[in-house]
């Protein structure tokens, strides 16, 4: 399962953020992210519901789906995570390097990330993650899904 979980995260450049607002208002958006190991990194404006949602409730679930895996691949990877707003402008730094090397074009302005710039760098910690798969019946056809945990230091 560490190499399914691994898999995804190399091949798979979209996550699907859930998250819940102040009034228990749920929120679902895809972003665009890097990753060092199992910690995600992508951009958003902060005043975008999700970054709002996160400004006042820090946890959030991410979805990783690949949709054109096979059975036993691991299609999708599933985590439990704690979000924040990264302040320190070397990590930040280092967050752009990730994103533009995986968007294959450098992100040529840290300002655009920091003060009163429009954008800020979200980072993601997964507290429990399980990569998914599914089982079919000898016609292919759809048995069931399943999910097997993955400690956060085997990725």
């Amino acid at each position: 399962m560490i190499e399914a979980a691994q898999k995804i995260l190399n091949e798979i450049s979209y996550a699907t953020i859930a998250t819940v607002s102040d009034s228990g208002e749920p929120w679902n958006t895809p972003v665009f992210y890097a990753h060092e190991g199992a910690t995600l990194y992508w951009s958003s404006h902060p005043n975008s519901v999700h970054s709002k949602n996160i400004a006042t409730n820090s946890k959030a679930f991410i979805v990783i789906y690949n949709s054109n895996a096979q059975q036993g691949q691991g299609i999708g990877l599933y985590m439990q995570t704690t979000v924040r707003v990264l302040q320190d402008e070397q990590e930040i730094a280092r967050a752009l390097k990730l994103l533009g090397e995986r968007r294959g074009e450098p992100f040529r302005h840290i300002e655009k990330f920091i003060g009163t710039g429009p954008q800020r760098i979200y980072e993601a910690t997964p507290l429990q993650m399980w990569t998914n798969d599914a089982r079919k019946d000898s016609d292919g056809d759809f048995i069931e899904d399943f999910r097997t945990p993955v400690t956060t230091g085997e990725t």
